[in-house]
C-alpha cells in the first residue's frame, strides 16, 4: 500500500506540474501585463532610448507629450538594463523568458546536484514547487523576483556545499536585494548562519557584508543623482495591514507549510553538519520576513518564492530523513499524499482557470481602442500599468504605485486629476477598482468619462 500511496503522489506532482508548464507556454506572450512587470519594461524603454530614468513625477517625462508621464523608479535598474538590452519589440516576452528559465532552472539545478542519498527527495521537491500555480504565476512574469531567488539559492547553495560563507556567496546574497529588494530573508538568514557555525569567521564574513553594501548603496546613490532610495521606497512602501495579512497567509500557507516544515526536520537532524545550520537559518529567516511581508498592501504569493527555494536547497544538500520517496512507511505516504494533493488540486485548476481567463483578458483589451472608435493620438489611461503600457506603449501613472501616496497625502492629486482631464486622454479602463481609493480622483472620473460598456470584469469609460 505504501508504494501505492508514493504512486500517487508522484503521479499528483506531475499532474501539477504539467499543467502548470502548459499555463507558462500558453500565457507568456500574450498576458496583461501585471504590477511590477510593466514598470520594468517602461523602465527598459527609457534605458534603451538612453532617456533620463529618474524624473520628479510632478514634472513628470514630457518627451512622450501630454499627458506626461508620472511614475516612480520601482526596483533597483539593474534588471531592467537587463531587459532593455532586448529589442522593444520582444522586451516583454524576453523579460518573462529569463525569469522562466531562472525559476525552473534553479529548482532542476538543485534537483540534479542534490547529494546522491536525497536527491529522490530533491527531485520530488523541486517538482512540486514548479507545480505550485500560484509561484508559477509571478515566477514567470518580468519582473525579478525569479531572478533575486534563484541568485540568493546559489549563494546558499555554495554555503551549504563549503560549510562557511566565502567573499563569492557574501557577494551574491548582497547582490539579492539590489535584483529584488524585498527578498532579504534568505541572504540575512544565511549570513546569520555563519555565526552558528564559525564564530571566529562571522566577524571577517559580516564585515564583508557590511563593507559591500555600504559601497553598492553609496554607489547606486551617486549614480542616481540621490533619487534612487527614495523612488524606490515610495513605489513599494504601501501599508501594513492586519487585512492584508489575513488575505494572503490562511489561504496560502498550508500549501507551504508541509514543505516548510519537512526541510526544517531534515536539517534539524543533521544540525551537526555546518552545512544544515547555515540552511536551517536560511529557511528560518525567510520563512519569518515572509510572514511578516505579507501584512504589506499589496503582497501577493510571489512572496513564498524565498522560503519554497531556501527549502529546496536545504533537502538538496543535506542527508536524507526517515521520510524517503516511495519507502515502505504507510503513514509518510498517506501524510505526502493529503499534502500533496491539496496543493496540486488547486494548482491544476489556477493553472487551467488562469490560463483561459488571461489570454481572453489580453484579447479583449486588444479590441478596445477600436470599439470605442479613438484615433491613434488618443491615449488611455487605466488603473492598472499593464493596459497602459500594452495600449499606450508607455505607462501614464501607475495606480497601484500613486493611489496610495495620493491618500497618505504623500503626493498630490492635482497633477493626475489634470492628465486624466487632459484632451488627449480619451479613455479609461477600470479594473481593480483602485482608483477609488482616492475620491478626487473616482469624481474625475465620473465627471470627464461616460461609461461605454462593462464585459469580463472590466469597465469602460469614454471621454465626454
Amino acid at each position: 500500500m505504501a508504494k501505492v500511496a508514493w504512486g500517487l503522489v508522484q503521479a499528483s506532482i506531475a499532474v501539477a506540474l504539467v499543467a502548470t508548464l502548459w499555463f507558462v507556454v500558453v500565457t507568456l506572450p500574450v498576458r496583461i501585463p501585471y504590477w511590477g512587470e510593466a514598470e520594468v519594461v517602461f523602465e527598459a524603454s527609457r534605458l534603451r532610448s538612453h532617456l533620463p530614468l529618474y524624473v520628479d513625477p510632478l514634472v513628470g517625462a514630457a518627451e512622450y507629450g501630454e499627458p506626461v508621464s508620472r511614475f516612480y523608479v520601482t526596483y533597483p535598474p539593474l534588471f531592467a538594463w537587463i531587459v532593455s538590452l532586448a529589442p522593444a519589440n520582444v522586451a516583454l516576452v524576453f523579460g518573462r523568458l529569463a525569469c522562466s528559465l531562472a525559476w525552473f532552472g534553479a529548482l532542476a539545478s538543485f534537483a540534479w546536484t542534490a547529494r546522491r542519498e536525497s536527491r529522490r527527495e530533491a527531485v520530488a521537491a523541486a517538482a512540486f514547487i514548479g507545480g505550485v500555480w500560484v509561484l508559477a504565476n509571478f515566477a514567470t512574469i518580468g519582473r525579478p523576483d525569479a531572478m533575486a531567488c534563484a541568485i540568493a539559492a546559489f549563494a546558499l547553495d555554495r554555503a551549504m556545499r563549503r560549510g562557511t560563507i566565502d567573499i563569492v556567496s557574501v557577494a551574491l546574497f548582497v547582490l539579492v536585494p539590489w535584483v529584488k529588494p524585498t527578498i532579504v530573508g534568505l541572504p540575512a538568514g544565511a549570513l546569520a548562519g555563519v555565526c552558528l557555525v564559525d564564530r571566529k569567521a562571522a566577524p571577517r564574513v559580516i564585515g564583508a557584508a557590511a563593507a559591500l553594501v555600504v559601497v553598492s548603496a553609496g554607489a547606486a546613490h551617486l549614480a542616481s543623482g540621490g533619487a534612487l532610495f527614495m523612488h524606490v521606497v515610495r513605489s513599494n512602501a504601501q501599508p501594513f495591514t492586519l487585512t492584508s495579512w489575513l488575505d494572503q497567509v490562511p489561504a496560502r500557507l498550508p500549501f507551504f507549510a508541509p514543505l516548510f516544515l519537512w526541510a526544517a526536520w531534515v536539517g534539524w537532524r543533521a544540525r551537526h553538519e555546518a552545512s544544515a545550520r547555515i540552511g536551517l537559518s536560511a529557511l528560518g529567516c525567510a520563512v519569518a520576513w515572509t510572514l511578516f511581508a505579507l501584512a504589506k498592501t499589496g503582497s501577493s504569493s510571489n512572496y513564498w518564492m524565498e522560503p519554497a527555494i531556501a527549502a529546496l536547497v536545504l533537502i538538496a544538500r543535506t542527508p536524507a530523513g526517515p521520510v524517503r520517496i516511495g519507502g515502505d512507511n504507510l503513514l509518510h505516504a498517506v501524510v505526502a499524499l493529503v499534502c500533496v494533493l491539496w496543493a496540486d488540486v488547486a494548482s491544476v485548476r489556477g493553472a487551467f482557470s488562469h490560463g483561459q481567463r488571461m489570454r481572453a483578458d489580453a484579447a479583449f483589451i486588444d479590441t478596445v481602442r477600436t470599439r470605442l472608435a479613438l484615433s491613434d493620438g488618443d491615449l488611455i489611461a487605466a488603473d492598472e500599468a499593464g493596459i497602459e503600457l500594452i495600449v499606450n506603449g508607455r505607462i501614464l501613472t501607475p495606480t497601484y504605485q500613486m493611489v496610495h501616496l495620493v491618500r497618505s497625502g504623500a503626493y498630490p492629486a492635482w497633477p493626475w486629476v489634470a492628465d486624466l482631464s487632459s484632451r488627449n486622454t480619451g479613455a479609461f479602463i477600470e479594473h481593480t477598482g483602485q482608483l477609488r481609493l482616492a475620491p478626487e480622483l473616482a469624481r474625475t472620473l465620473e465627471e470627464r468619462f461616460v461609461l461605454a460598456f462593462e464585459e469580463r470584469g472590466f469597465r469602460v469609460w469614454k471621454r465626454r
